[in-house]
């Protein structure tokens, strides 16, 4: 539920080449703006070197020490010995052959394996030892003058990987009183983007991974990579010095005390707070803390009760609207504090705002609530009805235990999943039952959430909120329903920022196969000390001139900035569902049409078996670097419609918010529906634009009211996709995808009717999806000329 150290560890890089590393120089790291660790390199004239790094990273201890000898600019024999945190691997490479040795302190038990085709080339990578990397300047070099795809020989698991590179202009600057030049390269990994400088004489000196806040430099080297904020004099700049203190102690109305940590200028005053409260350890979002505190913030990061250090049970959500309202009036109180706190952070830290927010705590002036759901009914642990079986299964393992979060669980038992009843699940996924897990999934109602569901609340938020998600975010429908819900209380203090994201936002400017260029990643570090300069310290920094709304456009690959979301100068339009025979599986004759149906027209018709359903064998080790957008269908996939518009004659930008109208019937009494919106290309293949709506067929009335269906009767649905902003090329077609079968991201809908905690009985459901001149099922949105 948040960037995690795996996902910070995979885009720190290096690479070695023979050439021009015949010394000793050292590197410094920094994480967040604040120093991090160090590397030293020595090479040796016989080509063997030795790079030793030691370095903290979301407060986990890093060492690693990396061996080996260059011929001929190949690195020939190597051994890598690193330790992070709970975990050590050793990778020794010699004769030709590779071997892995890998343990936990979690998991004792070691592993070693052989690492089959192992092959050494002239450009490698190895983390955590930047003085390397040098070789991929040398090897792009020696390709080309353009961009160029590489092989890197990875170090760290001796296995090929390719990337892009790019030579970008040369920075000059001043080192020790000479005028001296580096080289700029763009490596574009699956991951991540990073830029790589070096010397003219071939030497690594500086490494930027902006996604990450990561940098390396080499003394004398520091103006390469300039913090943004500093060239913008009306910002706070880093003028003070910061003190920290560590297990500060709040006591909530019921006597349970809250541990939080914290950073603040050295020097006496009262100063804005910025706070973070999080279940997944207070470490790794103190790595940033002295940056605030230079900048005259009071930076704080607390564990939410029962998690970390802090007291009390752990139970999500109940307790977070009163500890929220009472952290925040102990911080109002305290010398150090001028009155005025803001709140930042994602996922269960961005949901953490809203519920503080509804609570109103006088001091509490702005939030910054980024990837954060909508009220757990609509999404997590329930979406719209229907369960969020895997979300909530990997999150319970993830928050299950006290302890800190020191790497990510791995689901292995994937087949518990068709366990029934979904209270059995977490027994036979994650080993033991997890009490809160099996609580929420008889949450029928919105209302039965009580106090939990924020959005009943909204009204009573009237301060400004910086709306952050991507449109591959997991939690992307609560930044749609929290930001239509302010906008339909007429906040006009309120901005949003859509990336091409995934929940890790701003990270990585790929999804699997799909690029959305160097672009989609932005500096976010002014944007945030705007804000809270703008509404902590009353300061004039041009708030005002920043975009309401900013959206990435895929498809056209383009950042717009717009006054609304929906923006005003968009306008209303639909694309009707038709078909003159079967819309089902990939020989679908199904059709999108501007013109609404004027006579009757034969519906399309399908059946949901959940007694069918299949858990793919790789769905435990699926990382969104290989995941793919493309949606296939195979001849057996009748219970799938596929409805397409002609090509266009013109490029098409949708934009949200996006609705599915359908009219259906079902032979039970009750059914799901899922519908998501594809880009199909001259080709023929299919690519999903975002993440897609659902609705439990149930609640066709209401949420409040769910009611079951009666076999055979036309009910309206409307499905909320999720929003996205894309640009549907030329010769390309807008296409709608519906289905009934979601699982096992999903649970399945039984067709019975019973509670999710008991229902072990299923039915195949026959459904059926109409368009005609009385029920005309429709894909609705806005189109957006771009600017």
């Amino acid at each position: 539920m948040k960037t995690t150290l795996r996902l910070i560890l995979s885009v720190l890089f290096a690479f070695a080449t023979a050439a021009a590393l015949a010394q000793k120089h050292e590197m410094t790291f920094s994480f967040m703006g604040a120093d991090a660790g160090s590397n030293v390199y020595e090479a040796k004239p016989d080509g063997s070197f030795v790079s030793e790094t030691t370095l903290t990273l979301a407060g986990t201890k890093i060492t690693s020490k990396l061996t080996g000898k260059l011929a001929n600019g190949f690195v020939t024999e190597y051994t890598l010995e690193e330790t992070l945190g709970p975990r050590s691997v050793k990778i020794v490479v010699a004769g030709g052959k590779a071997t892995l040795e890998a343990s936990s302190a979690a998991d004792p038990k070691e592993v070693k394996r052989d690492v089959k085709d192992f092959k050494p080339g002239p450009a490698v990578f190895a983390n955590f030892h930047p003085a390397l990397s040098a070789s991929v300047a040398a090897a792009y070099a020696a390709t080309t003058t353009g961009a160029a795809r590489m092989d890197l020989l990875i170090l760290d698991g001796a296995v090929a990987l390719k990337v892009d590179v790019a030579q970008r202009a040369a920075k000059t600057i001043e080192v020790a009183g000479k005028r001296s030049v580096a080289q700029v390269y763009q490596i574009r990994f699956p991951n991540v983007d990073m830029d790589l400088y070096v010397t003219e004489d071939g030497r690594t000196v500086a490494w930027n991974v902006p996604a990450q806040m990561i940098k390396a430099v080499a003394p004398g080297w520091e103006d390469l990579i300039v913090d943004p904020t500093t060239k913008m004099p009306e910002l706070s700049q880093p003028t003070m010095k910061a003190t920290t203190e560590k297990g500060v102690k709040v006591r909530m109305r019921d006597g349970v005390e809250l541990v939080c940590d914290m950073a603040r200028p050295a020097e006496e005053g009262r100063y804005p707070v910025i706070l973070v409260r999080t279940p997944y350890g207070r470490p790794s979002y103190m790595a940033n803390a002295d940056w605030w505190a230079r900048r005259g913030y009071v930076f704080m990061v607390q564990d939410v009760r029962g998690r970390g250090d802090s007291g009390g049970e752990w139970e999500p959500f109940v307790h977070e609207r009163a500890d929220g309202f009472d952290t925040i009036d102990w911080i109002s109180k305290q010398p150090w504090c001028n009155g005025s706190v803001g709140m930042i952070g994602g996922s269960y830290v961005g949901w953490v705002q809203w519920w503080a927010a509804v609570e109103r705590p006088p001091a509490l002036k702005c939030i910054v609530p980024q990837v954060s759901p909508p009220g757990p009914f609509y999404n997590f642990p329930i979406d719209h009805g229907i369960p969020f079986l895997y979300g909530w299964v990997w999150w319970a393992a993830v928050v299950k235990d006290k302890g800190p979060l020191t790497e990510l669980p791995k689901l292995a038992k994937l087949e518990g999943f068709k366990e029934l009843p979904l209270t059995k699940v977490e027994d036979a996924v994650v080993g033991q039952n997890v009490p809160f897990i099996d609580r929420w999934w008889d949450a029928a109602t919105p209302s039965a959430f009580g106090a939990i569901d924020h959005m009943p609340d909204m009204h009573k938020v009237t301060i400004p909120a910086l709306h952050i998600s991507g449109w591959w975010d997991g939690d992307g429908i609560g930044t749609r329903m929290n930001w239509a819900a302010m906008r339909a209380l007429k906040r006009t203090n309120q901005w949003l920022i859509y990336g091409p994201w995934h929940h890790a936002f701003n990270t990585s400017s790929r999804l699997g196969d799909t690029d959305y260029g160097p672009d989609a990643i932005i500096e976010l570090d002014s944007v945030y000390l705007r804000w809270f300069d703008a509404w902590l310290k009353g300061k004039q920094v041009g708030l005002e001139r920043m975009p309401r709304v900013r959206v990435f456009v895929t498809g056209a690959n383009k950042w717009v900035d717009l006054t609304d979301w929906p923006d005003p100068r968009s306008v209303e339009s639909a694309l009707y569902l038709s078909s003159s025979g079967p819309a089902n599986g990939p020989d679908s004759v199904g059709v999108l049409s501007d013109a609404r149906p004027l006579s009757n027209q034969d519906p399309d018709r399908y059946t949901y078996n959940p007694a069918r359903a299949e858990v793919p064998k790789d769905l435990g080790s699926m990382d969104v670097g290989e995941a793919s957008t493309v949606v296939k269908l195979e001849p057996k996939d009748q219970d799938t419609l596929v409805y397409k518009t002609a090509p266009l004659d013109a490029p098409v930008v949708m934009t949200g918010p996006v609705d599915v109208d359908l009219y259906i019937s079902s032979t039970a009494v009750d059914t799901d529906f899922y519908a998501s919106v594809v880009d199909v290309d001259e080709k023929g293949v299919m690519r999903a634009i975002g993440r897609a709506g659902k609705l439990r067929a149930r609640y066709h009335r209401s949420f409040e009211k769910p009611e079951l269906l009666k076999p055979g009767r036309v009910y309206k649905l409307t499905l909320a996709h999720w929003d996205v902003a894309h640009q549907f090329a030329k010769g390309h077609r807008i296409g709608l995808v519906i289905t009934s079968d979601g699982f096992p991201i999903y649970a399945r809908n039984l067709g019975t009717g019973e509670p999710n905690s008991t229902g072990t009985r299923m039915v195949a459901q026959s459904n059926t999806v109409y368009h005609d001149a009385k029920r005309p099922s429709a894909l609705r949105f806005r189109a957006l000329t771009m600017p």
